[in-house]
């Protein structure tokens, strides 16, 4: 039983379980059995706001527990009403309070939720047995990059973990959870990249102090405004993601304006969160594919969904029409930051990859996924002909339109690998081409191109006076790169951060993909230059970029470190 209860006036109920005869189920199997319940929460239980949805899995396990996932998501958008809430909460499970939330003060598109267990008789459920992820097995899979887990997790780094999720602050709901609210903020952020930190470390250690911070994470992932759900959206018109096939030119941004052009209620700006598609955390996907938590996959939905519809409708080429066959109004790249174009893709390829074939918005995601990759691949000829011999770098939006950032082209191509991984042979395509760029930086010594250079901040590829005519040859990058102060020389002054590892995980990408001489020796040369950040304790502090080629592993072998429970 959920009870919710408004600042002024009676509780109000909802008895879940009398509301699962007819229930699809979400799992059915020997272990547990489980389906969902979605309850539209009265306007007078929450002051009149008509936004409020109260989303629950239920599920009974073989071993006589019964588990909910109980979520207050307030993301209906588009219908008069929707607004802020605020409320008390209690979940009932066999008549034990297993969650009582006082004083909620939730903004609109945001959720919370929390996965409660009891045994017969009302009981405490038993822990959960701690489940080892194969790493090797997943990447093979597709489902994450090849990480390497004969370095291990620092100590330290599971420590700082396990302090966390113990802070009284873990549990408040809404928390922030150490995901960054200011997320246009640069730097060495644990929350950014192929899988977050903690993601990461779980991968490689298993350890269950990562697991609990990876899943607390994907759980915040509900606080963040970013949640658009249609009443009539998705394939059956029965309820979806907000998309950019029914609300074609509709910018979440507020200067979108008003409908059709922008939400009906805008995102508020009081909620401390600032979300930034060129640097939006993935907090959903590595926890959704090992707890197979089904409120996870809502996430990833949402956030995917977003990223399309956060983008500048001009540079989508959203209008009257949209074609997802071409990538022509859900376009992701055209416009964008590189980093951008290439965390947007990795949210929309990995939703469109882990949604079920009946799940009511995957056909969308994956049609709006293959049309990206589509688009880009088609432009690969003109932009070969425009960078000439230096070719395969994506164009994109920077603060110095005569130059590029190397460490943004290893995003793209992290996000190109695992969408050819899963299937994709456009993905793979781009991926190739952009082969010529991600290794020539370090092979091109001899065309007058440093390759300390290749792990610099920037690259200068164009002349100042003429940004859109790009320079042709390495021996001209090389001359001003250096002619504007951004080379290496024989030192590594400008790769001051992580650049080399994303190196590193871009090349060990590329290898696994097409297997060149090339890239194999690129990737040996920058393993073995002493490049910052490139020691095995590096990566053990931060396994974030600890990514190693098919069959490579930089200590001994590829055995696991053995975790205590």
């Amino acid at each position: 039983v959920v009870e919710i209860t408004p600042p002024q006036g009676p509780a109000w109920q909802a008895d879940l379980i009398p509301l699962l005869a007819g229930q699809r189920p979400w799992q059915s199997g020997p272990l547990a059995s489980q389906a969902r319940v979605v309850v539209p929460v009265p306007p007078a239980a929450v002051g009149g706001a008509t936004s409020l949805r109260l989303v629950a899995d239920l599920a009974v396990r073989a071993d006589g527990t019964l588990w909910a996932d109980i979520w207050f998501r307030n993301d209906i958008a588009m219908r008069p009403g929707g607004s802020g809430v605020r409320y008390a909460a209690r979940i009932l499970l066999d008549g034990r309070d297993m969650l009582p939330a006082t004083a909620i003060a939730q903004p609109h598109y945001t959720g919370w939720g929390r996965l409660l267990g009891v045994a017969r008789g009302g009981a405490s459920a038993p822990a959960v047995p701690l489940v080892r992820p194969d790493a090797a097995y997943l990447a093979d899979a597709g489902a994450v990059a090849r990480y390497d887990v004969s370095v291990g997790v620092a100590e330290t780094l599971l420590a700082q973990l396990r302090v966390a999720v113990t802070a009284p602050a873990w549990a408040v709901p809404l928390g922030v959870r150490g995901v960054t609210q200011s997320m246009g903020m640069t730097g060495g952020r644990p929350d950014i990249g192929p899988a977050t930190q903690a993601q990461a470390a779980w991968l490689v250690s298993g350890d269950p102090r990562a697991a609990a911070y990876a899943i607390g994470q994907a759980e915040t992932a509900g606080s963040i405004p970013w949640h658009f759900w249609d009443e009539t959206g998705g394939q059956a018109g029965s309820g979806g993601w907000m998309d950019a096939v029914r609300w074609p030119g509709l910018w979440t941004d507020g200067r979108g304006g008003p409908p059709p052009r922008g939400l009906l209620q805008p995102i508020p700006a009081d909620t401390g969160w600032e979300p930034d598609t060129a640097h939006q955390p993935d907090l959903a996907f590595v926890p959704y594919l090992l707890t197979a938590r089904r409120a996870f996959l809502d996430e990833l939905q949402a956030q995917a969904a977003r990223s399309v519809l956060a983008h500048w409708p001009a540079d989508a080429a959203r209008g009257a029409t949209v074609d997802l066959r071409r990538g022509e109004g859900v376009n992701l790249v055209r416009g964008n930051q590189v980093r951008g174009a290439a965390w947007s893709l990795r949210q929309l390829d990995e939703a469109a990859w882990a949604s079920p074939d009946d799940d009511p918005n995957q056909a969308y995601l994956r049609a709006a996924a293959a049309g990206n990759w589509a688009w880009t691949r088609a432009q690969t000829a003109r932009w070969t002909a425009l960078q000439g011999e230096a070719h395969g770098w994506i164009p994109g939006v920077y603060r110095d339109a005569f130059a590029t950032p190397p460490w943004q082209q290893d995003h793209f191509a992290s996000t190109a690998a695992a969408a050819a991984r899963r299937g994709s042979e456009d993905a793979k395509a781009v991926l190739a081409w952009m082969g010529n760029f991600l290794v020539g930086r370090f092979l091109a010594s001899a065309k007058g191109f440093h390759r300390h250079d290749g792990v610099a901040y920037q690259m200068n590829v164009a002349p100042p006076a003429t940004p859109t005519v790009a320079y042709k040859t390495w021996a001209e990058i090389g001359e001003a790169t250096r002619a504007r102060g951004n080379s290496n020389l024989s030192g590594w002054a400008q790769s001051n951060g992580n650049y080399a590892q994303l190196a590193l995980l871009s090349l060990a990408a590329l290898i696994d993909a097409t297997d060149t001489a090339e890239a194999r020796n690129a990737f040996q040369w920058l393993a073995g230059a002493g490049a910052p950040y490139t020691q095995m304790e590096d990566y053990a502090r931060d396994p974030t970029s600890s990514v190693m080629p098919r069959g490579r592993f930089r200590v001994g072998g590829p055995t696991a470190r053995c975790v205590g429970r």
